[in-house]
């Protein structure tokens, strides 16, 4: 019986400058070194929601999920802290799971400053947010 491997939790946010930012690999890249850090958030639903973010971008349909999932392709079924880049629809959704009663075993204000700082770095059009 396989069993699938252990998780982190933990999920960091992060802004670097647009010109620094992948062009076309906007999952699994290399960041660069020097980053502004946003949050470190060890949470169950957070990483799930990142995870379905992650499922959401991988596999543009559900046929592809599917097939991944009959192979038991693990390494791409989950999100495994690879750094991704969130757009600026990702961050609405966040938010609306958020103010939907989602990540209840986190202060809301830790949330809600989360969003209020990628909302800024978005406004200014110079930032790029990602995950790792």
């Amino acid at each position: 019986m396989e069993v699938a491997p252990k998780m982190a939790l933990t999920v960091k946010f992060a802004t670097i400058p647009i010109k620094y930012a992948p062009k076309r690999k906007m999952i699994d890249f290399v960041p660069p070194q020097w980053r502004n850090k946003l949050a470190e958030i060890e949470d169950q639903d957070v990483h799930s929601f990142i995870n379905s973010a992650y499922q959401d971008k991988v596999f543009p349909t559900q046929t592809e999920f599917n097939r991944a999932y009959d192979e038991r392709d693990t390494h791409r079924l989950h999100w495994g802290n690879k750094p991704m880049v969130l757009t600026k629809e990702d961050i609405t959704v966040f938010e609306a799971v958020h103010k939907n009663g989602a990540f209840d075993l986190i202060k809301p204000e830790t949330i809600d400053r989360l969003i209020t700082k990628m909302k800024a770095a978005l406004e200014t059009g110079e930032k790029v947010i990602f995950v790792y």
